[in-house]
This record gives C-alpha cells, structure tokens and sequence, in this order.
C-alpha cells in the first residue's frame, strides 16, 4: 500500500512536470517510477526505520503530558505533537521528495540522451544548493561505492558540494583518453589548492604554482612553469644511479637502527603498536637518507609532528580555521618553523650547487643530490625561506604518508599467512649480495610473489585520486560527452580497483579471486615454466600511483622502501602477530578515502626476537 501510494504521487508530480517543460515523458516515466519509487522509498525508510524505533521506546516523552505534570511547562513537548510543526515536516520531506525526483529525472534524461557532446550527468540528490555535500564529508568511501553500485561504470557523474564540484570518471575508456592527454590536460588547480591549504604556501608565491599561460613571467623573466622543474629534477634524481644509492643508503640507515634496538636472542619483545612502531623507525630513515643527518639532530620531533600533522590533512582540506583546530595549526607551523631553521643552516654549511656528477651524493646537511637540486631551482624562482620550507614539507609528506602505512600493510600481510611468509623469504634470499650478504635492491625486479603481493597490498589500501584539468577549452571524453572547460576530472584509485568488468576484460586471470579479498598472486601470469609478475593492460584498473605523463615520480623509491624493510626485518629478526584471530579483524580505516594509504584500523600487536 505504501509503495503503491508513493508510486502515484511521483507519477502525478512526474507528469506535471514533464508536461510543464514540454518534455516526451513516455521512454523515461516507467525508468524514473521504479527508480525513484525503490531508492526514495528504501532509503527513507531505513533511515526512518531507526528513528521510529527510537521514538517508540520513548513515546511517552513526545505526548503532551497532563496539565498538572511539571513537564507541561516545555514548550517542545507541544511543538513536536503540533499542527504547524506536522505541516513543516510535510513541507520538508515534499521538497526533499521533490528535488530528489527532478534531479533523478534530469540524471537519466542526460545520461540517456544520444546527443553527442553532452555534458556529464549530475547526481541525483535531495538538497538543493548543498547537493551531495553532506554525503561526501560524511563517509567518502561509502559515497563513492554506493554510487559506482547504484550507476555503473558506463558515464562520467558530476558531483556538487554547494559550489565546488568534480566530475567522477569511472569508464576506463575514460580514463585512458584522458591518461593520453597529458599535453592537454594539467592537475595544476589541484596542485595549488594543496599547497595552499595543506602545507601552507604564501599565497603571493601560489601562481607558480596555478599558473599555465607560458607568457607570464616572474619579475626576473623566468617563465612560470615551475611545475615542469619538479618533475625534471624528480625523473632525474629519483631513477638510475640516483635512486639506487638512495635506496641502499635508507637500508642502511634503518638496519644501523634497528640494530641498536634492545631485543635480544633468547627472549620476544612485544610491541603492542606495531604501525606506529614502523612510523617512527621507517620515516626517520627516510628523512635521513633523503635529507640528511642534521635535520633530525635539530628536530628530535620532526617524526612526530609530521604524524600529528599528516593526520590532519582532511581538516586542512576543509578548510576550517584556526580556532576549530588550533592543535594542527600549530603543528604545522612547529614543522615550517625548524625545516626554514635547518634550511638556513644547511645554506651555510653547504652548497646547494654541488649537485652534478663532480658533487658528493650525500652530505650530513642537504642530504641527497636531489634536495640540493630543489633548493636550487626554487631560489632561481625567487621562492622565499616561507616558500621553500612549504616546498620541503610538501616533499616530507610525499616521501612518507603514503609509503609508510603501505610498508606496514606488506609487512602485516606477510605476518598473517606464515606460507606466504616463507615464499617470500625465499625470495628475498635470492636477493643477497653474495660478497656481503647485504639485499641486492636491483634484484626486487626479478622475483614475480615480491612484486605481486606489493601490487596486491597498494591495490587495497592506496585510495589516491588523479585530478586533471582542462584550462584552454571544453574537453571530449571521447564521443558522448564533453567536460566544460576549467571543470575538475577526478579518477580515484578505490573505484578502479574494484571495478571486476573492468579487470576481467583485461586480464581474465586476474579475477580468479573476488577484488576485495587479499590474493597476492594476482599480478602473477603462469607460463609452462614459471610464473611472472606483470601489470600489463592494467593501466587504468591499477593506479596508486596516478597515470599518464604525470605518474608519481617517487613510485621506484616507494617500492624499495617497502620490499627492502620486509626483508631486512626477516633478516633481523623472528616475527610473528601476539594474537593472529584479533589480526584477522584489522582493515584498512576507509575513512581516511581519499587522502592516500589507509592506516589500519585497530593496533597490531607483534613480537620480535633476535636472529642468531
């Protein structure tokens, strides 16, 4: 009787509608009933299922009691069982009913439509002006799920918080025009609202960083392409020869470390937390190979602060002020504070020039060639001391937020399945320098379960995005739909993940376990002799990393600090979980989507004792 009643009222108010705009309402009347009818219907009464049960046990508080109870004297108690406030409740749920069933009907006239060029279509939502705002800060994980669940992967869908807005792309048709569009296309508006809102850029300096008119120049003729220095100097200095000493130079620093911990060979030491345990042993290695020594013998908290601020990345997005959070802002501008006074110490100790072949390849106080090639092209930019430390926080938060918590979920899932454990022991054995008996990072490459099970573990708890923009002119996402110009396309890395059409079309294999169960030989394809590791025609499911041109250029790095610190653990020491049925219970927290590598959560509680 309900559904019938409701069904009614949307086809009368449909039809009033349709026929108010002059529209041909048969091919979508029948789509827009059942539609709106099952999905209205269903979600408002779950979410009033829940309140009714609440008011039930408690209807006694919401009758108007007897004149001569005390409680009489609250006017709430009346209002609620009043005339006017029924009316306003109907009025309420009829413009929420209303809105919900002509942005629905527009939705699927758009997307039904066979006009070329068309735009994306808007998604359905109750709240005029707001739209899906509400939706988003709530729980962004279960947004995007429920909509690729409800919608598909076939279109672009827009999406609207009041006035800001994305289009979702989620066809991988899609996403690959726009991966090939690189000259076309930019993340630059992104690139500014980043460096703006979370790691605190002066905001004369943002339009090096939001410009994309190569004819303007800063006041010493250099044109404003400061972007394009970033990634020439990452490609350079973060691959080959470069990357390679990085990457044994961390090794080395966390095994001096972990070395000088006190646990011995004849007994366990428990850790109770065993991420943040990582945390601190893995970003300070970081820091130091990357940054130098220095930085850390001044800034004993660095590792510390940078969690408490990493951890507050969504606030800064939100953009709330100081006196909502005033703990983040003062952390952020503890960490501005010592990186500009190490700065200023390493401009005085050493020489930022010395960063070609002639140059040492690491110095207590710059660091790496790469921080000194940095600290190079931001002074030729005329960036300030405010400017450059936003800068090197900027590249502290790349080098650790997302490859720390991917280092302990390698690590956590090699714990959980002592079989997969030993296989990739084995592995790793392989990978000794026979002469020192030290990991031979080149050889990470070669070994299929390795690399398989690091594909598997980015895969399930990187929740990236990639952003692109088009600046110039309206962009074609192929020959049904057109993106408006200065409009932000958003592809994230949780979405093509699970999309089974999409990964089964690729690589059939690839599907032989369900895409939310952990399998680490997922990226492995067999032959008569062996079996290997291979991400190909996965280009537009697999994407912790971005895509196109612009893929992160950190991403070699990352992998040698997560296999590396896997294989230098099980060298060091025997691991094992305290307590494996509570380790089964630990996910990845989806409530941090989308702001990178999910933290776990629940803590892990491991032991450690010594090899002999």
């Amino acid at each position: 009787m309900h559904r019938t009643l409701v069904r009614y009222k949307l086809t009368h108010l449909g039809r009033k509608c349709f026929l108010a705009n002059r529209l041909v309402i048969m091919p979508f009347c029948q789509e827009i009933i059942s539609v709106s009818t099952l999905t209205m219907a269903s979600n408002i009464s779950e979410r009033a299922s829940s309140s009714m049960e609440n008011i039930s046990e408690s209807h006694s508080m919401l009758t108007i009691p007897n004149q001569e109870s005390p409680l009489f004297a609250n006017p709430l108690l009346i209002t609620v069982n009043s005339t006017p406030f029924r009316i306003a409740a109907l009025v309420l749920l009829t413009l929420l009913v209303s809105t919900y069933t002509l942005s629905l009907f527009k939705f699927i006239r758009t997307r039904n439509s066979q006009r070329p060029g068309k735009p994306a279509p808007t998604l359905p939502y109750y709240l005029l002006g707001i739209c899906h705002a509400f939706d988003l800060d709530w729980s962004m994980a279960s947004f995007l799920a429920n909509t690729v669940k409800r919608w598909g992967y076939l279109s672009p869908i827009a999406v609207r918080a009041g006035p800001f807005g994305f289009t979702m792309i989620v066809n991988p048709n899609h996403i690959r025009t726009i991966l090939r569009s690189s000259k076309t296309l930019t993340n630059r508006p992104m690139l500014a609202f980043v460096m703006e809102k979370w790691f605190s850029t002066p905001k004369e300096y943002l339009h090096f960083y939001a410009a994309h008119d190569p004819s303007v120049t800063t006041p010493g003729g250099m044109p404003e392409r400061m972007h394009d220095f970033q990634v020439k100097v990452s490609l350079k200095y973060l691959s080959g020869k470069h990357l390679l000493e990085m990457s044994e130079r961390y090794l080395a620093i966390l095994k001096s470390r972990l070395v000088k911990l006190d646990i011995p060979t004849d007994g366990w030491v428990e850790i109770s937390d065993f991420y943040t345990w990582l945390q601190n042993q893995v970003t300070s290695s970081i820091i130091e190979a990357m940054m130098g020594s220095r930085i850390l013998e001044m800034y004993p908290g660095i590792v510390e602060d940078f969690w408490k601020f990493e951890h507050q990345v969504a606030n800064y997005s939100r953009g709330l002020p100081r006196w909502m959070i005033p703990s983040a802002y003062k952390t952020r501008e503890r960490l501005l504070a010592n990186i500009k006074a190490w700065n200023r110490l390493a401009n005085r100790e050493s020489d930022y020039t010395q960063h070609g072949e002639e140059g040492p390849e690491w110095d207590e106080f710059f660091g790496t060639k790469f921080i000194k090639a940095r600290e190079g092209y931001l002074r030729e930019y005329g960036l300030n001391e405010d400017a450059i430390a936003s800068e090197h926080l900027g590249l502290l938060f790349g080098s650790n937020a997302n490859v720390v918590p991917a280092v302990f979920w390698y690590i956590f899932e090699s714990f959980k399945d002592v079989e997969l454990q030993e296989k990739l022991k084995t592995e790793l054995q392989d990978c000794l320098k026979p002469e020192t008996g030290d990991l031979d990072i080149p050889k990470f490459s070669t070994k299929p379960l390795l690399q398989s099970t690091y594909a598997e573990v980015l895969r399930l708890c990187v929740t990236t995005t990639t952003t692109r923009t088009n600046e110039n002119a309206n962009f074609k996402l192929g020959p049904d739909y057109t993106i408006d110009k200065d409009k932000t396309m958003t592809i994230f890395a949780s979405i093509t993940a699970y999309n089974r059409q999409a990964w089964g079309t690729a690589r059939p294999e690839s599907v032989g376990k369900p895409l939310d169960e952990f399998w680490p030989e997922r990226f492995l394809r067999s032959n008569k002799k062996e079996a290997n590791f291979s991400l190909e025609g996965l280009t537009e499911c697999w994407m912790p990393y971005g895509g196109g041109q612009r893929m992160c250029p950190g991403r070699h790095f990352a992998k040698n600090v997560i296999i590396s610190t896997l294989g230098l653990l099980l060298e060091l020491f025997e691991c094992e979980l305290v307590d494996v049925q509570q380790a089964e219970q630990v996910k990845p927290d989806t409530k941090w989507v989308p702001y990178g590598t999910l933290p776990p959560t629940k803590e892990v509680a491991v032991r450690l004792r010594r090899t002999e």
